[in-house]
């Protein structure tokens, strides 16, 4: 499994946003992820920090596809387009 390090978190009025460097095979994926405060509690229910959320996030997106697939940009809610499952799936691996 390729190793996720998530960086410094900063809070809008909506959401939080991360850098997220994706380490896998040699190669460093970085990614400007955003998650809102409706997908937080959602996924989490306030249990763990947001940015173990984008964690699991990623964790998710990994188990289905290359590092190389994933958008160099986006909110995490985008995965619902793709992976209608994660809203059910995503909570047992926050």
């Amino acid at each position: 499994m390729p190793e996720i390090e998530v960086g410094t978190e900063t809070e809008t009025a909506t959401h939080w946003a991360y850098d997220v460097r994706v380490f896998d095979q040699g190669r460093t994926h970085t990614h400007r992820v955003t998650l809102s405060f409706q997908d937080y509690d959602l996924w989490s229910h306030g249990r763990v920090p947001p940015s173990q959320v984008v964690d699991a996030c990623f964790r998710f997106l990994l188990d289905r596809e290359p590092a190389d697939d994933i958008r160099e940009h986006f909110d995490c809610s985008v995965i619902r387009r793709y992976f209608p499952e994660v809203d059910q799936e995503l909570p047992a691996l926050v």
